[in-house]
């Protein structure tokens, strides 16, 4: 059988088999890339080269000082509140066991997942699936109950097809006429086509269907039922199944709360664990600031970009959940690290310098430091300090040896890094497909999972039982790629104007000779194949389900952060209120 290739097209991704596209199980060693261009590398002594010579950043300054983060209090901790939490969890589970009801079922296990507290109950709900709800139900009749058996089974992995729609549908294949004012089933209709794969023709009707109806009923519903409408318009703006968990969480749980038809356990469990939650992000938040302090960074290599807090946001999104701190910790140290030296190949370095450094990272040795210039061995020394303390801590804790693979996932970084910073210094632009097989590296997901999966503990799925070589897994390239094309469409104005980097919305208009207007729109179009291609690679990954989630999480986080613009390098006022909602904002109870 031919190796799983994918190549790129004008609209859409293709997969086909063969050997002249991208391999997953053979991704290229980006380092060795060469950049078709006639114009030459300039020749520059980097120790003469000053620092007012270079080009300089116009970031903004840190959003929230170190003071204010050591502020921060709660009264909230499992301390003082574990035993209020287990009883919440007692009821919540005697509620699930209280009715055989699937209907009723379904819709308590929705809410646990929105309201944020469903990992609380894990295995309870994955009873309830594999005995009580079953993938087909002669008795679901309305399309709301139908759509959201399938989202919530498809969601938690369970195997179930898209036909279970056709009771909908007409022999021509489309939606009855009958269902378009069926606001409630519309809703539920278009937020489980989302969960499709490539290939799934009923769930491609089922989106087109559902929106242009949910759009045109809008303007009515606007004047009779303002929350179902502003539901309905969120959903049409960012669907359920890519939302960022635990910022959905907060949202629902306002939502929630004016219900009629609502749960008060789930409601009190859900502030209740928010408010624990969030104090468990403070405490981590206070550790990473002290480190990133005593780092000297913001002190010695003041060109770089100080931003503690959208790093530390974003491991949230990576993985929420509060017993895996060490699996955040370690994410953050090394999305902080990665912005400097992205900011180093982007802005500062001079090409002669980011040889001597490519090359240094390579040896992977404190002597291969003695030949950088002192800003890069200030980088340097931290990069080989965090790897080699953060492996020593997994070594001694786990009894498992990840150098290896931390060494392997900061080779790749800088390598991918190199290749950009000659694109630019070059001139070059190059073809999506070369870009994509360059940049699913460059934008970091790869590193920032491996480092999290590192270091997460108490986990069904030990890390002894499991390698951490996975960069070329397809589901992980998938969830790489979703980011690096929701970066480059919110970055590209700003780069554009600095000359920056390359982004895919440049190789785009070049290679496909299309305004910019265009190439964006195509781009988003791209965005949701590569979501259907994530959801297909998801089915038939082989990785422990801990890694699962987090890629299929991460895509999530780029959607938040870069939904309205550059909510990481800019961080603008919708990012910055999210970011407060949910680390420094304890709701009422």
């Amino acid at each position: 059988m031919a190796p799983l290739v994918v190549s790129l097209t004008i609209s859409h991704f293709v997969i086909q088999t063969g050997s002249t596209a991208l391999h997953y199980s053979a991704l290229p060693e980006t380092r060795t890339k060469h950049c078709h261009s006639s114009r030459p590398f300039a020749s520059i002594n980097s120790n003469s080269l000053q620092m007012n010579q270079r080009p300089l950043t116009d970031y903004r300054p840190a959003i929230w000082n170190p003071e204010l983060i050591d502020s921060l209090n709660t009264p909230y901790s499992y301390q003082s509140h574990g035993t209020q939490l287990d009883k919440l969890r007692q009821d919540a589970k005697r509620l699930l066991s209280s009715t055989s009801d699937p209907c009723l079922l379904l819709n308590h296990v929705e809410s646990m997942q929105r309201l944020g507290i469903a990992y609380h109950f894990q295995e309870e709900i994955d009873y309830l699936l594999n005995t009580r709800i079953q993938p087909y139900s002669p008795d679901d009749h309305d399309l709301h109950t139908t759509a959201l058996r399938f989202r919530i089974l498809r969601d938690n992995n369970f195997p179930i097809s898209s036909d279970v729609f056709g009771k909908f549908m007409s022999r021509e294949g489309k939606f009855l006429d009958s269902l378009s004012r069926d606001v409630k089933g519309l809703l539920s209709l278009y937020e489980a086509s989302f969960l499709g794969v490539d290939g799934e023709v009923i769930l491609d009707e089922a989106k087109e269907f559902s929106s242009k109806n949910l759009r045109a009923l809008l303007g009515r519903l606007e004047s009779t039922s303002i929350d179902v409408a502003e539901q309905v318009k969120q959903s049409l703006q960012i669907p359920l199944f890519w939302r960022m968990p635990r910022v959905e969480a907060r949202n629902f749980i306002d939502f929630y709360q004016k219900k009629d038809a609502k749960s008060s356990t789930l409601l009190e469990l859900a502030k209740l664990d928010f408010n624990l939650v969030q104090s468990t992000y403070q405490q981590e938040l206070k550790e990473l600031s002290k480190w990133w302090e005593n780092l000297g960074f913001k002190q010695k290599l003041s060109f770089t970009r100080d931003r503690l807090m959208q790093s530390y946001f974003s491991t949230t999104g990576i993985t929420f959940k509060p017993q895996f701190s060490k699996a955040r910790i370690a994410a953050t140290k090394f999305i902080n690290i990665v912005n400097t030296i992205d900011d180093i190949h982007d802005y500062y370095g001079s090409q002669d310098d980011l040889k001597l450094f490519d090359s240094a990272v390579k040896r992977w040795d404190l002597a291969a430091m003695e030949e950088l210039p002192d800003y890069m061995k200030i980088c340097y020394f931290a990069m080989y300090n965090l790897v080699n303390e953060l492996a020593y801590d997994v070594l001694i804790n786990q009894g498992i040896d990840v150098l290896p693979c931390l060494r392997e996932a900061w080779t790749k970084f800088c390598g991918a890094a190199f290749v950009e910073s000659q694109w630019c210094y070059t001139g070059y632009t190059p073809s999506m497909d070369d870009y994509l097989k360059n940049c699913w590296i460059s934008i970091g997901v790869h590193g920032s999972l491996n480092f999290a999966r590192a270091h997460q503990q108490g986990s069904r799925s030990p890390i002894a039982n499991t390698p951490l070589h996975c960069l070329e897994d397809p589901l992980l390239y998938w969830s790489s790629v979703i980011c690096r094309l929701n970066n480059d469409l919110a970055t590209f104005q700003h780069e554009s104007k600095t000359g920056e980097v390359v982004s895919f919305v440049k190789c785009y208009m070049v290679e496909k000779g299309v305004s910019q207007e265009q190439a964006c729109d195509e781009i988003r179009e791209l965005i949701k194949h590569a979501w259907k291609m994530l959801n297909t690679e998801r089915r038939r990954s082989d990785l422990p389900p801990l890694m699962v989630e987090m890629c299929m999480d991460t895509p999530k986080l780029s959607q938040c952060l870069y939904q309205h613009g550059d909510g990481f390098g800019v961080a603008i006022d919708l990012t910055k209120d999210v970011m407060s909602s949910l680390i420094f904002r304890q709701i009422p109870i």
